[in-house]
């Protein structure tokens, strides 16, 4: 019995600490309490004030850091470039040549000349025109290249999805009486 009592006497002492521990530590500590600045009023700041150290007066803030965006593209602003269609005002201003596709034209006739080749094109409600090398024609800013007796030529810049100016040869056939 004698030595149970010192093993038992062990092992309580060692409950005791551990408990002593594992109860210190569920303590939860308070944060200090915070610190709330006032507002100070535009004339008591610009006021005079006792004169600062030379230490203090030395001493300037960390420059802050400043986005220079010069050169970087904006992260919010589309990719792809969308380009404005020209309003209906402004085409209202355009000769009427210009004003149609050059699809809804029809090649009717070519008019020889001793000097010049002319043609004759009519729009959909059938009023005729007659173009020559030079003449602008279609909506997106054509310009006749070549007349011969069976086409018109037609030479268009535009710009394609990426940007970049491309040519493109179009070309209007003789429409005959029959519409071939």
């Amino acid at each position: 019995m004698t030595r149970t009592a010192p093993r038992l006497f062990r092992i309580g002492l060692a409950m005791a600490l551990f408990l002593a521990l594992v109860a210190g530590g569920c303590e939860k500590e308070e944060p200090p309490p915070l610190v709330v600045k006032k507002a100070v009023p535009k004339e008591a700041a610009k006021g005079p004030g006792p004169p600062q150290p030379a230490a203090a007066a030395e001493a300037k803030p960390s420059p802050a850091a400043v986005y220079d965006p010069a050169g970087k593209r904006d992260p919010f602003t589309t990719f792809l470039r969308v380009e404005k269609k020209e309003d209906r005002s402004d085409r209202a201003s355009l000769p009427p040549l210009q004003r149609v596709e050059l699809g809804e034209l029809r090649f009717v006739g070519v008019i020889w000349d001793s000097d010049r080749t002319r043609a004759l094109v009519e729009d959909s409600e059938g009023k005729g025109y007659t173009v020559m090398i030079g003449t602008k024609i279609g909506r997106e800013g054509g310009v006749v290249t070549k007349i011969t007796n069976e086409e018109i030529f037609v030479r268009e810049q535009f710009r394609d999805y990426t940007g970049a100016k491309v040519e493109r040869e179009n070309s209007l056939k003789l429409q005959t009486g029959g519409g071939k």
